[in-house]
């Protein structure tokens, strides 16, 4: 697989970038930092200079406008965001109550809100998982780039475990059902009354599936 990665080539410097340099370098250069609030609205091109007359003692007490600003709205903002605690919070999303599992809802094709059970099986208690010793590491190829072998298994793979028993862990209805349950409000968050677990549209969406994706595996490859 090619690397993500490219290494761009830098364009040869002329003779007069590196006079200007050479001139320049004596200077300090003070970087605004970005903003990070992004927009979509349209740049405007035409920039206003503001100038700020100083004397020459005062050389080397300039204070960057902008960053004299950035400064200042971001104090601002803090401050709004202390005095509004409903505003923001950074609560961490807490593991659901496992015997806790409601009605998930989905859309269907024509566009009506179902409601449907698809809560995993509950034992009455939690075991840890440990990772297993592997003494070499796995390569996962590359879908493109699958031989008809090792498609054939994959695939036989699928087919056994869509035949296992619905209440199996490594079924195929047993994978649909946990994503069914973590992405479709089967659990609530713990503390925050009625508000859905929702693996999506943030930051959880990456770790949870990578999780997913593993047991997956694991039980592809327990089925092949």
């Amino acid at each position: 697989m090619a690397s993500l990665h490219q290494v761009l080539p830098a364009a040869a410097p002329s003779s007069s970038s590196l006079r200007s340099s050479s001139t320049t370098a004596t200077r300090p250069i003070v970087f605004a930092k970005p903003s990070h609030f992004l927009t979509h609205a349209k740049r405007n091109h035409h920039r206003r200079l503001i100038s700020c007359s100083s004397s020459s003692s005062n050389e080397g007490s300039k204070v960057d406008r902008r960053n004299m600003l950035l400064g200042l709205g971001g104090m601002y903002g803090a401050a709004n965001l202390l005095s509004t605690p409903d505003s923001a919070s950074a609560n961490p999303i807490q593991a659901p109550q496992i015997d806790k599992c409601g009605n998930s809802t989905y859309d269907t094709s024509a566009g009506v809100a179902t409601q449907i059970n698809c809560c995993p099986p509950f034992q009455g208690s939690i075991i840890d998982y440990k990772l297993p010793n592997f003494p070499k590491p796995k390569v996962r190829p590359s879908a493109h780039r699958l031989s008809p072998e090792y498609l054939f298994k994959f695939n036989t793979a699928v087919d056994r475990m869509r035949r296992l028993d619905k209440d199996d862990p490594r079924s195929f209805m047993q994978q649909a059902n946990i994503h069914c349950a973590y992405c479709n409000g089967g659990y609530d968050q713990p503390g925050q009354g009625t508000l859905d677990l929702q693996v999506h549209n943030g930051w959880l969406f990456f770790p949870f599936h990578r999780w997913y994706l593993y047991f997956y595996e694991r039980s592809s490859a327990n089925s092949s």
